[in-house]
């Protein structure tokens, strides 16, 4: 076969052999292929195990017939485990003196080659030397009348060590004694120069609970198990590989995996594995399927996540598929953010110590691994270090981000750990606020795409997957994490995730006193941003470095007024307008809560909380202060650039701040949605549909740049794609009042006017009372032909405008799809003098079109600078 087939060929055999016998030959999507010749080389790889398959299961051992017979002292009961090379009965005394049951292995005939037979007496002989209260004991041994060898174990009443802990609820501080008895047979083993190769649960059996103790577990197969079948038991059998038969990928080591000799500290490794499983109720690595080159690549090369961090998603790839995660929680009778702090921190750090993929670095023997649990159950200090893999010395960084060309990184928001607060501490800000400063701090780097707050605020559950969040992202790699704070320390456990391996990238912890925070975040950035570019420019290390303020309190207001600007309601932007007040009290030359205001300002503009030229000119303002302190500032450029724009009509000035925000930060989502804007509104279609397109694949999540697109793409006259884009929105977000706003405001131009009556009722209902609502209400009703309650909303609308804010830009497009040109050219007037924002949209307003030879349309295009006008 040539070699560039044999690698799909090895695929498809794994993944075919695992199906059902009757799938295999009729079902082309199961088996995952219709090239004809690749079928028909599995299907003969599959015939010859099948073949062997049927052989192995007639050879005479295997026949009920030995039921019943008598082997050496004792007589065979029943079956009660099998494998490829041998079986164990269940066999009681033959001469009936006195009532003993034990355990019974016999060779299999057709396996009793010279070599097997040499190495079952020499194995025995070896087990024969390990009296041990948790090792299973060797009573006796012999041949039997056919010539083969058998030995005689004590048969153990109990059930797997997993099943055992999770029938009894057993919690950590129990799992871990129970390991610490199974270090002790191990390490008792090795003393007597036994490494036992096969350590797994199925190897590990538990006595029943008596007397108020947790069970005693008893160790099976020591050394025979490379020789014969490690199971023991039909539901503890493991499907290993042909070329894996010598041991089990899941728990085996990558020297095991490589074929090298193997030491204590192999089985070092496979405790690691056997311990990350009774913690967390999974395995620390995934098998995607059993061709050797997959195991290797996953022993050998993959990195586990921190034991403590992987239970967000343990239900992914729970252990043989049937766990569900809150199965595992129940388990161990605790919830998540219970299990998550029993865990971190120290288990996590022994854990992965013992799963180094170096021998040397893990721990030497079993003792030095159970000494470190002892010192953990006492409350005393660990020797395994933090774990800080390397994962760029064994296999490459992904491919780049698709939309971007650069590696794209999303940062969680931090999930707090359960500590006792206060009420209404205000606390849960931390989780977003610190995410949002890493954000900030990591933007800086060009060849980094970092999704914006507004886009993972909702992965701040404490059961989120992140690497699903990942996977929704669109990202290369995410960032997650907990923290806690108590008293005057913060701790933060942080885990890189490569979403596409599925695996640990990174990993640390960190402990300061809450007053060293603006360290912590310097530390975090910097190790961060060496693993995903290890090859920094020099400006972009000074960029990384750069604090804002160096008064953590005034971080700390900073960091609250992030966290409430970022909910998008009134009370969260009153909320932030007060923290970003407080931050600069504290330190009047922190540019970012300028900034902030900036946003503040903004915001309020677009939602329409107050008159737009009162808004945007204190945005200005705010966003030149930042500019001022900071002329480096992206966030302060990408505000400054609409706010200027929208209340002086300073097109110039506009593109200029969206433009030089672009340059410092090219990944800065919001800069992108404001110039797409500016770009729409002067007419520069296709530019805008870029940076729109832009923005939204940078921040996905954030509806309002859904929004924005189909708004640009309603502009560009391009209204069926407007439409569709609209759709998509609100499958996403069938609640958000602006998409339903931006669809009716498309479907009345494509004359579908009963379909945009009833979008703006959808709007009308998810909305809070005002003028903005009724404005667009009333368009949809004139545009339907519903003249009495168009004017009727018309009227209503005099009667706000005189104690509040009414746009009279939007009162004449109601008069406009009513046919009354002349109130149509005296609204659009009163909002010239009136400064009006929305007017920066005459240019490009499709409903306008028929006004564009008049004289008095030309004049205001005059006034307010339009590009069009030139």
């Amino acid at each position: 076969m040539a070699t560039e087939r044999w690698q799909p060929t090895e695929d498809l055999y794994q993944t075919a052999r695992n199906l059902p016998p009757d799938q295999r030959e009729t079902d082309p999507v199961a088996v995952g292929t219709d090239d004809d010749p690749l079928r028909t080389a599995v299907g003969t790889l599959l015939l010859r195990q099948t073949q062997a398959d049927e052989f192995a299961e007639t050879l005479p051992l295997e026949d009920d017939s030995l039921i019943g017979r008598r082997v050496g002292a004792y007589q065979l009961v029943r079956e009660i485990g099998r494998g490829g090379m041998g079986a164990v009965y269940l066999a009681e005394r033959a001469d009936h003196e006195f009532r003993k049951q034990v355990a019974v292995k016999l060779i299999k005939r057709g396996m009793d080659s010279d070599f097997i037979l040499r190495r079952f007496r020499r194995e025995r002989q070896i087990l024969a030397s390990l009296d041990h209260p948790h090792i299973a004991r060797l009573l006796d041994g012999g041949t039997t009348e056919d010539g083969l060898p058998f030995f005689v174990m004590e048969y153990i009443e109990g059930q797997p060590l997993y099943r055992h802990c999770d029938a009894h609820q057993l919690g950590i501080a129990e799992r871990l004694r129970l390991f610490q008895h199974i270090c002790d047979a191990v390490q008792f083993a090795h003393q007597h120069l036994v490494v036992h190769r096969d350590l797994k649960p199925s190897n590990i059996l538990v006595t029943p609970m008596q007397g108020g103790n947790d069970g005693a577990p008893r160790l099976l197969d020591f050394g025979i198990a490379k020789l014969l079948s490690p199971e023991l038991g039909a539901d503890t059998i493991d499907a290993t590989g042909t070329a894996a038969r010598l041991m089990t990928p899941e728990y085996a080591s990558p020297e095991q995996v490589r074929g090298e000799r193997a030491k204590p500290t192999t089985d070092v490794y496979s405790l690691g594995t056997v311990l990350y499983e009774l913690l967390t109720g999974h395995r620390p690595l995934r098998l995607r399927s059993r061709a050797m080159y997959e195991i290797a690549r996953a022993v050998c090369e993959e990195e586990p996540e921190l034991p403590s961090v992987s239970l967000a998603h343990a239900d992914n790839f729970a252990s043989g598929g049937a766990l569900t995660l809150e199965a595992i929680y129940q388990a161990r009778g605790a919830d998540l953010e219970t299990l998550r702090s029993e865990i971190e921190g120290d288990l996590d750090r022994i854990v992965l110590k013992a799963l180094r993929k170096d021998p040397r670095q893990r721990y030497q023997s079993a003792a030095e691994l159970r000494a470190d649990i002892t010192r953990h159950l006492a409350g005393q200090p660990v020797t395994a270090p933090v774990y800080t893999p390397d994962p760029l010395a064994t296999r490459p960084l992904p491919a780049r981000g698709e939309t971007t060309g650069a590696t794209s990184i999303a940062i969680l928001p931090l999930k707090l750990l359960a500590v006792p607060l206060p009420e209404d501490t205000g606390e849960k800000y931390l989780s977003i606020g610190f995410a949002d400063a890493l954000i900030t701090r990591l933007s800086n780097v060009h060849s980094l795409a970092v999704r914006p707050t507004s886009s993972v605020l909702r992965y701040g559950d404490a059961a989120t997957d992140p690497l699903a969040a990942g996977r929704e992202l669109n990202v290369d790699f995410v960032l997650d994490g907990r923290l806690k704070r108590a008293g005057e320390r913060i701790r933060v456990s942080l885990q890189l995730l490569d979403v596409r391996q599925g695996a640990s990238a990174w990993a640390q912890q960190f402990d300061e006193r809450f007053t060293d925070v603006l360290s912590l975040e310097d530390a975090i950035t910097a190790q961060v941003a060496e693993v995903l570019v290890p090859q920094l420019t020099g400006e972009e290390r000074r960029q990384l470095k750069k604090r804002g303020t160096d008064n953590p309190a005034a971080f700390e207001a900073y960091l609250r007024g992030r966290y409430h600007l970022n909910t998008f309601t009134e009370e969260g932007f009153a909320k932030a307008f007060v923290a970003y007040n407080q931050a600069l009290a504290i330190d009047p030359s922190y540019a970012l809560p300028h900034a902030g205001i900036a946003d503040y300002y903004n915001w309020l503009g677009v939602y329409g909380v107050l008159p737009p030229h009162e808004c945007y000119r204190a945005a200005r303002a705010a966003a030149g202060k930042a500019i001022a302190l900071d002329s480096e500032l992206s966030e302060g450029y990408a505000a400054l650039g609409f706010a200027a724009l929208v209340e002086n009509y300073d097109w110039a000035r506009g593109e200029a701040a969206c433009r030089r925000a672009l340059e410092l930060n090219p990944h800065n989502a919001q800069a992108h949605v404001w110039y797409s804007l500016q770009l729409t509104m002067e007419g520069r279609f296709e530019e805008g549909l870029q940076h729109a397109r832009r923005g939204l694949a940078l921040d996905p999540l954030t509806p309002f740049n859904g929004h924005n697109l189909g708004w640009c793409l309603y502009f560009t006259r391009r209204l069926d794609e407007s439409i569709a884009q609209y759709r998509r929105v609100l499958d996403a977000h069938p609640l958000y009042p602006m998409a339903h706003y931006g669809l009716s405001w498309t479907l009345r131009l494509t004359g579908r006017t009963e379909e945009a009556l009833r979008e703006a009722k959808r709007w009308v209902e998810l909305s809070n009372e005002g003028p903005l609502v009724l404005l667009l209400y009333g368009q949809a009703l004139a545009a339907a032909g519903q003249r009495a309650e168009a004017e009727t909303i018309l009227d209503k609308l005099m009667t706000v405008a005189t104690e509040r804010h009414v746009s009279f830009y939007l009162v004449a497009l109601i008069h406009r799809f009513l046919g009354n040109e002349e109130k149509t050219l005296e609204c659009l007037e009163r909002a010239y003098r009136e400064r009006e924002a929305w007017l920066v949209w005459l240019g490009v307003e499709p409903a306008f079109d028929g006004l564009r030879e008049n004289p008095r349309f030309s004049a205001l295009l005059q006034q307010t600078n339009n590009p069009a006008a030139r």
